[in-house]
């Protein structure tokens, strides 16, 4: 088996709080990982090689990133640390069916958003999964017996931890104002159509009682809710979101202020599309199903549905 490359777990650092890593890991994000891009191997082989780390201790295997802010964690580093690899094997693995996904952890892999390229279309033949650099290094499937780099996850020593307070959630009130719950918040979908300035003037002055606001998200967790529940209720429309890049250069931002980061795990793969010589520039965004609702920028004159989002009270 050939050696391990020191150089690669020399790297940028994510430090995540109270955990350290024993070489050759390195902390990225709350995870322990060694990235091997030396040595290429099919996905049963790769999974052999990150538990023969371990030695007779066991605790290692092949990467599973079954929470986004993780798979997005990853994602990043490897932006920073190996930024020329194609791809990579990582424990996802189709379970006793075709096309019923799960991770080596044991943990369900759900289809579309926030992991998988948007364009997958999960042909059945292909039972194994690896990151893709060229797809904003999300998940596609591959035959198993590729020859890809791959990367291990040593699993630490678990820790009780604190019992966190309950947080009051939409699911402990009805929705007020024709609202839909849609996992932790409620929410109105419009179907007429508008422009991005239209929407957002009209989720706020007609829902004004309940702090409306054209939809943007807070998290992966409440994206991945959205996207999936567009999926679900068989929607074939496009929808206004709350990004807006208002000064031209590509500053992307929600309609709160906040930045909106590039890559995963909002935007589609090669989003957003626009650049300074394409006129006229495209400074909205909107979630459709041909980009399996990613985020996409849009030419804010375009006319489509929207989603209000309303405040918990």
């Amino acid at each position: 088996m050939k050696m391990i490359s020191l150089a690669l777990v020399l790297g940028l650092v994510i430090a995540a709080a109270g955990q350290a890593c024993d070489p050759p890991f390195t902390t990225v994000g709350s995870k322990c990982l060694y990235l091997e891009s030396e040595v290429r191997l099919s996905w049963p082989e790769a999974r052999d090689f990150c538990k023969g780390l371990a030695g007779d201790s066991g605790g290692v295997d092949i990467a599973s990133f079954p929470s986004c802010d993780n798979f997005v964690d990853f994602s990043r580093y490897l932006l920073f640390n190996a930024p020329n690899m194609s791809g990579l094997w990582v424990g996802a693995h189709t379970a006793f069916t075709p096309n019923m996904w799960q991770w080596v952890s044991g943990d369900d892999l759900q289809t579309g958003v926030p992991f998988w390229y948007y364009n997958e279309d999960y042909d059945g033949t292909r039972q194994c999964a690896g990151i893709y650099l060229d797809y904003y290094s999300r998940l596609a499937d591959a035959h198993c017996e590729e020859q890809l780099s791959f990367v291990c996850e040593m699993h630490p020593a678990r820790r009780d931890e604190a019992v966190q307070p309950a947080v009051r959630r939409a699911r402990d009130i009805e929705c007020e104002n024709h609202g839909i719950l849609v996992g932790d918040f409620c929410y109105v979908f419009h179907d007429r159509l508008e422009t991005w300035e239209n929407a957002e003037t009209k989720c706020r002055n007609e829902h004004e009682d309940f702090g409306g606001e054209l939809y943007y998200p807070t998290s992966c967790h409440e994206f991945t809710h959205m996207a999936h529940h567009l999926e679900a209720a068989e929607k074939v429309n496009s929808y206004w979101v709350g990004g807006v890049d208002i000064s031209g250069n590509e500053e992307w931002t929600w309609v709160n202020g906040e930045n909106i980061p590039g890559g995963p795990p909002y935007w589609a793969t090669g989003e957003p599309s626009h650049s300074h010589d394409n006129e006229p520039r495209e400074h909205c965004t909107a979630m459709t199903a041909e980009k399996r609702y990613y985020l996409q920028d849009v030419h804010c004159s375009e006319k489509h549905f929207y989603i209000c989002k309303l405040r918990l009270i």
